[in-house]
Protein backbone atom coordinates (compact mmCIF):
# COMPACT_ATOMS: atom_id res chain seq x y z
CA UNK A 1 0.00 0.00 0.00
CA UNK A 2 1.26 3.54 -1.06
CA UNK A 3 2.63 5.66 1.83
CA UNK A 4 2.98 2.57 3.80
CA UNK A 5 3.18 3.35 7.80
CA UNK A 6 0.38 6.17 7.06
CA UNK A 7 -2.48 5.95 9.16
CA UNK A 8 -5.58 8.21 7.47
CA UNK A 9 -7.50 10.38 9.44
CA UNK A 10 -5.40 9.21 12.77
CA UNK A 11 -6.76 5.53 12.16
CA UNK A 12 -3.71 3.39 12.90
CA UNK A 13 -3.68 1.07 10.38
CA UNK A 14 -2.31 -2.12 12.34
CA UNK A 15 -5.82 -2.37 13.12
CA UNK A 16 -6.38 -3.78 9.99
CA UNK A 17 -4.24 -6.21 7.37
CA UNK A 18 -4.51 -3.89 4.26
CA UNK A 19 -0.80 -4.17 3.64
CA UNK A 20 2.69 -5.65 4.97
CA UNK A 21 4.43 -2.65 4.32
CA UNK A 22 3.23 -1.14 7.74
CA UNK A 23 4.14 -4.70 9.84
CA UNK A 24 7.30 -5.00 11.58
CA UNK A 25 9.58 -8.05 10.16
CA UNK A 26 9.13 -9.48 14.05
CA UNK A 27 5.34 -9.36 13.28
CA UNK A 28 5.56 -10.92 9.92
CA UNK A 29 7.48 -13.68 11.37
CA UNK A 30 5.00 -13.98 14.23
CA UNK A 31 2.44 -14.63 11.58
CA UNK A 32 4.77 -17.37 9.59
CA UNK A 33 5.32 -19.17 13.22
CA UNK A 34 1.39 -19.45 14.04
CA UNK A 35 0.78 -20.38 10.61
CA UNK A 36 2.72 -23.67 11.16
CA UNK A 37 1.73 -24.46 14.35
CA UNK A 38 -1.75 -24.39 13.72
CA UNK A 39 -1.36 -26.20 10.25
CA UNK A 40 0.36 -28.77 12.50
CA UNK A 41 -2.05 -29.51 14.84
CA UNK A 42 0.20 -27.62 17.53
CA UNK A 43 -2.82 -25.28 18.13
CA UNK A 44 -6.31 -24.99 17.49
CA UNK A 45 -8.08 -21.79 17.12
CA UNK A 46 -11.86 -21.11 18.53
CA UNK A 47 -13.54 -18.59 16.18
CA UNK A 48 -16.56 -19.82 17.66
CA UNK A 49 -19.13 -16.87 17.86
CA UNK A 50 -17.06 -14.93 14.99
CA UNK A 51 -18.54 -14.25 11.80
CA UNK A 52 -16.76 -12.22 8.64
CA UNK A 53 -18.30 -10.23 5.94
CA UNK A 54 -16.14 -11.46 2.84
CA UNK A 55 -16.84 -8.75 -0.07
CA UNK A 56 -15.59 -9.91 -3.24
CA UNK A 57 -16.21 -7.16 -6.10
CA UNK A 58 -13.96 -10.15 -8.28
CA UNK A 59 -13.85 -13.48 -9.40
CA UNK A 60 -12.21 -16.03 -6.54
CA UNK A 61 -11.92 -19.68 -5.90
CA UNK A 62 -8.77 -19.92 -3.68
CA UNK A 63 -9.12 -16.82 -1.24
CA UNK A 64 -13.20 -17.35 -0.85
CA UNK A 65 -12.95 -20.89 -0.04
CA UNK A 66 -10.10 -20.51 1.76
CA UNK A 67 -11.28 -18.03 4.79
CA UNK A 68 -14.47 -19.58 4.26
CA UNK A 69 -12.96 -22.64 5.20
CA UNK A 70 -10.79 -21.50 7.77
CA UNK A 71 -13.06 -19.93 9.35
CA UNK A 72 -15.56 -22.94 9.27
CA UNK A 73 -12.97 -25.42 10.17
CA UNK A 74 -12.66 -23.61 13.93
CA UNK A 75 -16.19 -22.97 14.36
CA UNK A 76 -16.14 -19.34 12.68
CA UNK A 77 -19.31 -17.98 10.13
CA UNK A 78 -18.21 -16.66 6.98
CA UNK A 79 -20.87 -14.30 5.22
CA UNK A 80 -20.07 -13.90 1.02
CA UNK A 81 -21.47 -10.89 -0.90
CA UNK A 82 -20.58 -9.44 -3.63
CA UNK A 83 -21.27 -5.74 -3.87
CA UNK A 84 -23.71 -4.36 -6.57
CA UNK A 85 -25.36 -7.94 -6.95
CA UNK A 86 -25.78 -8.89 -3.28
CA UNK A 87 -25.49 -5.52 -2.25
CA UNK A 88 -26.66 -1.86 -3.22
CA UNK A 89 -23.62 -0.60 -5.34
CA UNK A 90 -21.17 1.57 -2.87
CA UNK A 91 -19.70 4.96 -2.98
CA UNK A 92 -16.48 5.71 -1.29
CA UNK A 93 -15.95 9.27 -2.29
CA UNK A 94 -16.39 12.12 0.43
CA UNK A 95 -18.54 14.72 -0.83
CA UNK A 96 -20.05 13.02 -3.90
CA UNK A 97 -23.14 13.49 -4.64
CA UNK A 98 -25.21 10.31 -5.55
CA UNK A 99 -28.01 10.87 -8.20
CA UNK A 100 -25.97 7.70 -10.41
CA UNK A 101 -25.18 4.26 -9.92
CA UNK A 102 -23.94 4.43 -6.56
CA UNK A 103 -26.85 3.67 -3.67
CA UNK A 104 -24.78 3.16 -0.68
CA UNK A 105 -21.73 5.00 1.26
CA UNK A 106 -19.21 3.30 2.57
CA UNK A 107 -19.63 5.98 5.74
CA UNK A 108 -22.73 4.30 5.98
CA UNK A 109 -21.88 0.25 5.03
CA UNK A 110 -18.73 -0.11 6.53
CA UNK A 111 -19.83 0.95 10.21
CA UNK A 112 -23.39 -1.12 9.76
CA UNK A 113 -21.28 -4.03 8.73
CA UNK A 114 -19.09 -3.43 11.60
CA UNK A 115 -22.26 -4.17 13.92
CA UNK A 116 -22.63 -7.74 12.74
CA UNK A 117 -19.61 -8.89 11.78
CA UNK A 118 -15.96 -9.62 13.67
CA UNK A 119 -13.63 -8.98 10.64
CA UNK A 120 -14.94 -7.60 6.94
CA UNK A 121 -12.76 -9.15 3.81
CA UNK A 122 -12.45 -6.87 0.71
CA UNK A 123 -11.36 -8.03 -2.41
CA UNK A 124 -11.43 -5.40 -5.06
CA UNK A 125 -9.14 -5.02 -8.19
CA UNK A 126 -9.95 -3.19 -10.69
CA UNK A 127 -7.73 -4.95 -12.92
CA UNK A 128 -9.33 -8.33 -12.31
CA UNK A 129 -11.53 -9.45 -14.76
CA UNK A 130 -13.64 -13.15 -16.43
CA UNK A 131 -13.80 -12.34 -19.96
CA UNK A 132 -11.18 -12.41 -22.53
CA UNK A 133 -9.87 -8.88 -22.50
CA UNK A 134 -9.46 -6.25 -20.12
CA UNK A 135 -11.56 -3.96 -17.54
CA UNK A 136 -11.98 -0.63 -18.61
CA UNK A 137 -9.48 1.56 -16.75
CA UNK A 138 -9.68 4.93 -16.88
CA UNK A 139 -7.59 5.77 -14.30
CA UNK A 140 -3.90 5.77 -14.41
CA UNK A 141 -1.65 3.93 -12.21
CA UNK A 142 -0.82 6.63 -10.31
CA UNK A 143 -4.28 6.68 -9.36
CA UNK A 144 -5.43 3.59 -8.83
CA UNK A 145 -2.65 2.14 -7.19
CA UNK A 146 -3.73 3.67 -3.69
CA UNK A 147 -6.74 1.67 -3.13
CA UNK A 148 -8.74 4.67 -2.23
CA UNK A 149 -12.10 2.25 -1.96
CA UNK A 150 -10.23 -0.13 0.36
CA UNK A 151 -8.65 2.78 2.08
CA UNK A 152 -11.89 4.37 3.20
CA UNK A 153 -13.60 1.33 3.98
CA UNK A 154 -11.26 0.62 6.10
CA UNK A 155 -11.46 4.04 7.74
CA UNK A 156 -14.96 4.03 8.97
CA UNK A 157 -15.00 0.59 9.59
CA UNK A 158 -15.08 -1.04 13.94
CA UNK A 159 -13.66 -4.04 12.76
CA UNK A 160 -10.77 -5.08 11.08
CA UNK A 161 -10.82 -5.22 7.54
CA UNK A 162 -8.38 -7.72 5.42
CA UNK A 163 -7.06 -6.98 2.03
CA UNK A 164 -8.10 -9.89 0.24
CA UNK A 165 -6.65 -8.48 -3.04
CA UNK A 166 -6.53 -4.80 -4.48
CA UNK A 167 -4.65 -3.05 -7.05
CA UNK A 168 -1.43 -2.44 -5.13
CA UNK A 169 -0.43 -5.87 -3.32
CA UNK A 170 -2.22 -8.73 -2.27
CA UNK A 171 -0.89 -9.67 1.35
CA UNK A 172 -2.44 -13.03 2.14
CA UNK A 173 -0.80 -14.40 -0.81
CA UNK A 174 2.38 -12.76 0.73
CA UNK A 175 1.55 -14.64 3.77
CA UNK A 176 1.07 -17.85 1.80
CA UNK A 177 3.83 -17.82 0.14
CA UNK A 178 6.39 -17.33 3.13
CA UNK A 179 4.22 -19.92 4.28
CA UNK A 180 5.45 -22.39 1.19
CA UNK A 181 9.16 -21.30 0.68
CA UNK A 182 10.13 -21.67 4.70
CA UNK A 183 8.42 -25.33 4.39
CA UNK A 184 9.84 -26.10 1.09
CA UNK A 185 13.61 -25.02 1.70
CA UNK A 186 13.82 -23.96 5.67
CA UNK A 187 16.32 -21.67 6.52
CA UNK A 188 15.62 -19.53 3.34
CA UNK A 189 18.29 -16.95 3.85
CA UNK A 190 20.81 -16.82 0.79
CA UNK A 191 19.01 -18.81 -1.54
CA UNK A 192 18.24 -17.89 -4.71
CA UNK A 193 14.73 -16.90 -5.38
CA UNK A 194 13.53 -15.79 -8.95
CA UNK A 195 9.96 -14.24 -9.65
CA UNK A 196 9.77 -14.55 -13.49
CA UNK A 197 7.39 -12.64 -15.64
CA UNK A 198 5.28 -14.82 -18.48
CA UNK A 199 3.59 -13.81 -21.13
CA UNK A 200 -0.42 -13.80 -20.59
CA UNK A 201 -2.93 -12.58 -23.72
CA UNK A 202 -4.03 -9.86 -21.18
CA UNK A 203 -2.49 -7.35 -19.12
CA UNK A 204 -3.31 -8.55 -15.04
CA UNK A 205 -2.86 -7.12 -12.00
CA UNK A 206 0.40 -6.00 -9.90
CA UNK A 207 -0.78 -6.89 -6.55
CA UNK A 208 0.21 -10.12 -6.35
CA UNK A 209 4.12 -10.22 -8.03
CA UNK A 210 4.45 -7.10 -5.80
CA UNK A 211 3.48 -9.21 -2.48
CA UNK A 212 5.79 -12.73 -3.91
CA UNK A 213 8.49 -10.07 -4.14
CA UNK A 214 8.15 -8.64 -0.51
CA UNK A 215 7.83 -12.24 0.57
CA UNK A 216 10.50 -13.43 -0.87
CA UNK A 217 12.84 -10.71 0.36
CA UNK A 218 11.91 -10.82 3.93
CA UNK A 219 13.01 -14.25 4.15
CA UNK A 220 16.45 -12.88 3.39
CA UNK A 221 16.79 -14.47 -0.10
CA UNK A 222 18.45 -13.29 -3.60
CA UNK A 223 15.48 -12.57 -5.08
CA UNK A 224 15.86 -11.71 -8.92
CA UNK A 225 13.17 -10.02 -10.75
CA UNK A 226 13.10 -11.42 -13.90
CA UNK A 227 11.38 -9.34 -16.63
CA UNK A 228 11.10 -7.88 -20.31
CA UNK A 229 11.91 -4.10 -20.47
CA UNK A 230 9.08 -1.79 -19.28
CA UNK A 231 7.32 -4.07 -16.90
CA UNK A 232 9.06 -3.35 -13.34
CA UNK A 233 7.24 -3.32 -10.91
CA UNK A 234 5.83 -0.18 -8.46
CA UNK A 235 9.56 2.12 -7.57
CA UNK A 236 8.20 1.79 -3.51
CA UNK A 237 7.19 -2.03 -3.43
CA UNK A 238 11.22 -2.54 -5.21
CA UNK A 239 12.97 -0.27 -3.02
CA UNK A 240 10.96 -1.53 0.58
CA UNK A 241 11.65 -5.48 -0.89
CA UNK A 242 15.41 -4.59 -1.07
CA UNK A 243 15.49 -2.85 2.00
CA UNK A 244 14.14 -6.00 3.72
CA UNK A 245 15.99 -8.56 1.68
CA UNK A 246 19.34 -6.76 3.15
CA UNK A 247 18.39 -6.63 6.57
CA UNK A 248 17.94 -9.84 5.88
CA UNK A 249 21.20 -10.56 5.06
CA UNK A 250 19.86 -11.11 1.50
CA UNK A 251 19.74 -9.26 -1.68
CA UNK A 252 17.56 -8.03 -4.55
CA UNK A 253 18.47 -7.57 -8.08
CA UNK A 254 16.07 -6.93 -11.49
CA UNK A 255 17.53 -8.16 -14.68
CA UNK A 256 16.16 -9.36 -18.24
CA UNK A 257 18.82 -11.43 -18.38
CA UNK A 258 16.73 -15.03 -18.23
CA UNK A 259 19.86 -17.46 -18.50
CA UNK A 260 21.72 -16.09 -15.38
CA UNK A 261 18.32 -15.47 -13.68
CA UNK A 262 17.74 -19.32 -13.67
CA UNK A 263 21.10 -20.12 -13.03
CA UNK A 264 21.95 -21.80 -9.78
CA UNK A 265 17.73 -20.98 -8.22
CA UNK A 266 16.70 -22.59 -5.59
CA UNK A 267 12.58 -21.54 -6.03
CA UNK A 268 11.19 -20.18 -9.43
CA UNK A 269 7.97 -18.35 -9.25
CA UNK A 270 6.13 -17.44 -12.29
CA UNK A 271 3.42 -14.02 -12.63
CA UNK A 272 1.95 -12.69 -15.63
CA UNK A 273 1.53 -8.57 -15.13
CA UNK A 274 1.06 -5.61 -16.73
CA UNK A 275 3.28 -2.80 -17.49
CA UNK A 276 3.00 0.37 -15.49
CA UNK A 277 3.84 2.29 -18.68
CA UNK A 278 0.91 0.65 -20.32
CA UNK A 279 -1.45 0.87 -17.80
CA UNK A 280 -4.58 1.34 -19.37
CA UNK A 281 -3.47 0.92 -22.56
CA UNK A 282 -4.30 -2.48 -23.18
CA UNK A 283 -4.34 -2.86 -26.88
CA UNK A 284 -0.99 -1.59 -27.19
CA UNK A 285 0.75 -3.92 -24.78
CA UNK A 286 -1.02 -6.50 -26.25
CA UNK A 287 0.64 -5.38 -29.85
CA UNK A 288 4.17 -4.71 -27.49
CA UNK A 289 4.46 -7.98 -26.18
CA UNK A 290 3.09 -10.59 -28.70
CA UNK A 291 6.89 -10.72 -29.59
CA UNK A 292 8.18 -11.75 -25.81
CA UNK A 293 5.71 -14.66 -25.79
CA UNK A 294 7.92 -17.67 -27.36
CA UNK A 295 10.73 -16.75 -24.41
CA UNK A 296 8.84 -15.70 -21.78
CA UNK A 297 7.23 -19.19 -20.83
CA UNK A 298 8.44 -21.19 -17.65
CA UNK A 299 9.48 -24.58 -19.32
CA UNK A 300 11.63 -27.91 -18.58
CA UNK A 301 14.96 -26.59 -20.78
CA UNK A 302 14.73 -23.52 -18.17
CA UNK A 303 13.98 -25.27 -14.95
CA UNK A 304 16.87 -27.54 -15.19
CA UNK A 305 19.30 -24.50 -15.76
CA UNK A 306 18.57 -24.25 -11.92
CA UNK A 307 19.97 -26.32 -8.66
CA UNK A 308 16.24 -28.20 -8.96
CA UNK A 309 14.36 -25.53 -7.69
CA UNK A 310 11.08 -25.77 -6.51
CA UNK A 311 8.17 -23.71 -9.05
CA UNK A 312 5.82 -21.46 -7.63
CA UNK A 313 2.71 -19.95 -9.03
CA UNK A 314 -0.51 -18.42 -7.36
CA UNK A 315 -2.93 -20.34 -9.55
CA UNK A 316 -5.17 -20.10 -11.42
CA UNK A 317 -2.42 -20.68 -14.43
CA UNK A 318 -2.91 -20.69 -17.85
CA UNK A 319 -1.10 -24.43 -19.13
CA UNK A 320 1.31 -23.93 -21.74
CA UNK A 321 1.48 -20.22 -21.51
CA UNK A 322 3.15 -19.30 -18.53
CA UNK A 323 4.38 -23.03 -17.73
CA UNK A 324 4.60 -25.78 -19.83
CA UNK A 325 2.55 -28.91 -18.72
CA UNK A 326 5.88 -30.76 -17.64
CA UNK A 327 6.56 -28.23 -15.11
CA UNK A 328 3.06 -28.14 -13.94
CA UNK A 329 3.26 -31.44 -13.27
CA UNK A 330 6.79 -32.14 -12.53
CA UNK A 331 7.95 -33.49 -9.03
CA UNK A 332 9.07 -29.96 -8.16
CA UNK A 333 6.39 -28.01 -8.65
CA UNK A 334 4.53 -27.25 -5.23
CA UNK A 335 1.51 -24.72 -6.69
CA UNK A 336 -1.08 -27.36 -4.79
CA UNK A 337 0.70 -26.56 -2.01
CA UNK A 338 1.10 -22.92 -1.56
CA UNK A 339 -2.79 -23.28 -2.86
CA UNK A 340 -3.15 -24.90 0.64
CA UNK A 341 -1.34 -22.95 2.30
CA UNK A 342 -3.68 -19.98 1.90
CA UNK A 343 -6.17 -21.32 4.43
CA UNK A 344 -3.45 -21.78 7.20
CA UNK A 345 -1.72 -18.84 6.56
CA UNK A 346 -5.28 -16.53 6.66
CA UNK A 347 -6.56 -18.72 9.84
CA UNK A 348 -3.01 -17.22 11.87
CA UNK A 349 -4.04 -13.74 10.44
CA UNK A 350 -7.13 -13.81 11.92
CA UNK A 351 -6.66 -15.04 14.97
CA UNK A 352 -3.75 -12.50 15.13
CA UNK A 353 -6.17 -10.07 13.86
CA UNK A 354 -9.32 -11.00 16.53
CA UNK A 355 -6.06 -11.17 19.66
CA UNK A 356 -5.08 -8.01 18.72
CA UNK A 357 -8.58 -6.63 17.92
CA UNK A 358 -9.15 -7.66 22.00
CA UNK A 359 -6.40 -6.00 23.49
CA UNK A 360 -7.02 -2.31 21.57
Amino acid sequence: MPSSGTAPEGIGLKRHFLTTLDRSAAELLDLLARARRIKSGAVRPDFRGKAMALLFFNASMRTRVSFEAGLARFGGHPIHLQPGKETYVFEHRDGAVMDGATQEHVREAAPVLSRYVDCIGVRKSDLITTGAGNADVTGSWQELRGDEFLRAFARHAGVPVVNMESNFEHPCQELADRLTLAEKLGDARGRKYVLTWAWHPKSLPLATPHSQLLSAAALGMRVVHLRPPGYDLDPEVVAVARQRAEAAGGSLEVTDDVDAAYRGAHAVCAKSHGGIGWFGKFDEERRHKESLRPRWIVDADKMGRTADAIFMHCLPIRRNVKATDGVLDGPRSVVIDQAENRLWAQVALLEHLFEEWRSR
